[in-house]
């Protein structure tokens, strides 16, 4: 911080002579130098990188500018002039954008939960019992029956063997020979709006997505047709 303010007092004097030199009133010239110093300050504490950056280029522009003017190097042209006015309204959107960045966030704690406690000599963990409660009688339990039931007679079938899936949909080999047919046929890349056409003559799904598929696995298997021109 010690730094930021010495940089601050140092700056602000070339700022100032920088609003004079390229024709701001006397009056205002020093706001400047509080426009340019304000935007710093934000960005440092923000610590947005690219905000900071902006900032201090800003002001080493500033300073630059300032020192040849001061020393008849250039003249007071029309784009310094531009980029001087322009100054404070970018500091006002840039500095507006930084306040959100230190706006605090209220995190609510989700309420404690709570013992109902229905008598106040009982610990919330053990029931309550009522001494006048009526006992509980013992439910009648029906008797085993020791005898064994008869095993049903086992039958025994045979399951036919379920054919093997087909590994690949012959969708997908179909559409490939008519995308790579393409190749040869055009003489080059085939676009998109070809391959939907000749899927749709094989009366195959021929969605943009479709065809951008079917020639992508084209062109794996076949490296060096992607570096053909398009047809």
């Amino acid at each position: 911080m010690v730094a930021l303010a010495a940089g601050i007092a140092v700056t602000a004097a070339g700022e100032w002579q920088l609003a004079r030199q390229v024709g701001i009133s006397p009056v205002v010239a020093p706001l400047l130098a509080v426009v340019i110093d304000v935007y710093v300050i934000a960005a440092v504490r923000a610590g947005q990188g690219r905000d900071v950056a902006a900032a201090l280029t800003m002001m080493g522009g500033a300073q630059v500018g300032s020192h040849l003017l001061s020393t008849g190097h250039i003249d007071a042209s029309v784009a310094l002039v531009t980029a001087v006015s322009l100054v404070a309204p970018i500091v006002i959107w840039r500095v507006h954008a930084l306040a959100r960045f230190g706006t605090p966030v209220n995190v609510q704690r989700p309420p404690e939960p709570t013992v109902n406690v229905s008598r106040a000599g009982a610990p919330p963990w053990k029931p309550v019992m009522d001494k006048w409660a009526p006992a509980l009688q013992p439910s009648a339990v029906k008797a085993v029956s020791t005898a064994l039931t008869p095993r049903p007679e086992v039958v025994t079938a045979h399951v036919p063997e379920r054919p093997a899936r087909v590994s690949q949909s012959p969708q997908k080999p179909s559409a490939d020979r008519i995308v790579r047919a393409l190749y040869d046929e055009l003489g080059g890349r085939p676009a998109t709006r070809h391959i939907r056409q000749a899927l749709a003559d094989a009366n195959l799904p021929n969605s943009g997505g479709s065809c951008r598929q079917a020639r992508l696995r084209v062109e794996q298997e076949e490296p060096e047709l992607k570096e053909l021109p398009p047809a």
